[in-house]
């Protein structure tokens, strides 16, 4: 059977033309269901409130964006099912895509609990427990169950062949592909709620984000196929899922927002992408490498989160005002600005992802190396760690920033909303 499958190189537009249905699908949901979600967070009340420290929009905004974004992804998911594979071989035992139930089920499960967090609120460690229910999920229907198996392998095959060492068991293997998995989906949901703090930033990043997963995931399945069909379909199809979703969003979120994405959507967007780099590294590394280069903005983020409480002696989980965004606000930035260069960072990571699919991976190993290192050593140097309030460039930044963040007019609907939510129940 191996010998009669062919290893035809297929084009970019073989390949994603039989998918592109989902994004439709997830960005017309999206768009369509935003303002409807906007709605009904006014009606029930479901409202941040700004509180003039870490919240430093000026009005009321409305919650449950992140609904209408899963609502998409999962549309998006729907049509999938009525599609045929890119690739269809004689005797193949099915011509549509199948996608994992493992990872709607995780992606619920986080969704619910970012819903409950926004609503009533969470512990921190009843998140992290949520979290790592979600990966559990994904280990038992096998989403990553063996990721390790590509990088691990080889290396205790020549340990085995010059020191004489025993070949590595299996479960090994899997014992240390689950603590993988565990660590990506807890990092990246975690990594996606700290990012979320200023209008447009989570979304438009994870945009960024998801459109360079689409790109790794394009190329593998041009040259791949075969017995691995399945799971090229699969990554194009969550790429261009998230994609989609987000991209209905992002104009209602984008400064002046109208409405956050809360926990609920942070959470999820994370989930996304960590479901998405195990699915990477279940090829080879160089592949996880890629795209761990390109979620690297919130992980610097959390990263540098971390250090700085650590170094303040302060709980790790406890929150803070401190995050990129703020001190590039406290730099003198206006919102817009600081959204933007944001963007533009998460642009030069996608680009160096991409560039690390076309070199050999001991390559792109050195690569990553080098680039973490100095995001490090340059976070340190700039104060990151340490750094300090500067009250006069934030009193400067309000005085000429007109829609400061999240702002709205004085006169914005949503100024009332508590009062609004009370009129609509009388």
């Amino acid at each position: 059977m191996l010998a009669q499958i062919s290893s035809k190189v297929f084009s970019v537009d073989q390949v994603l033309s039989p998918y592109i249905w989902v994004f439709y699908a997830a960005f017309i949901i999206s768009f369509v269901f935003t303002p409807l979600m906007r709605q009904v967070a006014l009606f029930f009340g479901v409202i941040d409130q700004p509180d003039k420290k870490r919240k430093i929009h000026r009005a009321p905004i409305a919650y449950l964006g992140g609904v209408a974004v899963f609502l998409g992804w999962l549309a998006g998911l729907a049509v999938a099912q009525q599609l045929q594979l890119h690739r269809i071989e004689p005797g193949w035992p099915t011509s549509y895509l199948v996608v994992k139930f493992s990872i709607v089920l995780g992606a619920s499960v986080i969704v619910l609990l970012g819903l409950w967090d926004d609503i009533f609120k969470v512990t921190p460690g009843v998140k992290i427990a949520a979290q790592i229910f979600a990966a559990c999920l994904l280990l038992y229907d096998g989403v990553g169950a063996t990721c390790l198996n590509p990088l691990l392998v080889p290396i205790a095959q020549k340990l085995s062949f010059y020191f004489g060492l025993p070949v590595l068991a299996p479960w090994v293997v899997t014992l240390l592909s689950s603590f993988l998995v565990v660590g990506v989906i807890v990092g990246c949901c975690n990594a996606s709620n700290l990012m979320d703090g200023v209008d447009g930033l989570c979304g438009g990043v994870t945009a960024i984000i998801a459109a360079g997963f689409l790109f790794i995931a394009v190329n593998l399945a041009m040259n791949g196929g075969g017995l691995h069909t399945n799971a090229d379909g699969l990554r194009i199809v969550l790429g261009l899922a998230l994609l989609g979703a987000v991209l209905g969003f992002v104009p209602f979120n984008f400064n002046p927002a109208s409405i956050f994405m809360g926990d609920t959507g942070s959470m999820f967007l994370g989930f996304s992408c960590g479901t998405m780099i195990i699915l990477m590294a279940e090829e080879r590394p160089k592949w996880f490498l890629a795209a761990m280069v390109m979620f690297a903005l919130p992980v610097l983020d959390t990263s540098l989160a971390f250090a700085r409480r650590w170094v303040g002696k302060r709980p790790l989980f406890s929150a803070d005002s401190q995050h990129f965004h703020h001190q590039l606000l406290q730099r003198g930035f206006s919102v817009k600005q600081t959204v933007l260069i944001e963007y533009g960072l998460a642009i030069l990571f996608g680009l160096l992802g991409v560039l690390m699919v076309f070199i050999r991976t001991r390559y792109a190993g050195a690569l990553y190396l080098v680039i973490f290192g100095s995001i490090i050593v340059a976070a340190y140097k700039m104060g990151m760690v340490h750094e300090k309030k500067r009250e006069h460039h934030v009193k400067m930044r309000r005085k000429s920033d007109e829609p400061a963040a999240h702002a709205q007019a004085e006169s914005s609907p949503v100024e009332s909303a508590p009062a609004r939510a009370a009129e609509f129940r009388a």
